[in-house]
């Protein structure tokens, strides 16, 4: 992937980074609970992201701000849907900031 497509999605990687359920396996390929959960690829139409929904897995685009917070409201909310069945609690790391503070 070229430095120009993960500086785009530089803010969306270091969101999913801080997800303590998420693991990141490889760089941008992420997995929940041992499976696949989301990984990107870029294309001639722009930056995508493949990701494990409760729907399925969905192509959504994610080479704007609004795309990337379109995706990341999808991912609070499959989450938080595993949080309300007891599977497990999707709590963000806490940032050095937050920590600090």
């Amino acid at each position: 992937m070229k430095d120009s497509t993960i500086e785009t999605i530089a803010p969306l990687l270091s969101a999913l980074r801080g997800y303590e359920v998420l693991n990141e396996i490889r760089p941008m390929v992420f997995h929940l609970d041992g499976r696949n959960f989301i990984h990107f690829h870029e294309g001639p139409e722009g930056v995508f992201a493949d990701v494990l929904l409760s729907t399925g897995r969905v192509h959504m685009p994610v080479s704007t701000e609004s795309e990337q917070a379109e995706l990341m409201d999808r991912i609070e909310e499959k989450l938080s849907t595993l949080d309300s069945h007891g599977v497990r609690k999707p709590q963000r790391k806490k940032t050095r900031h937050e920590r600090d503070a």
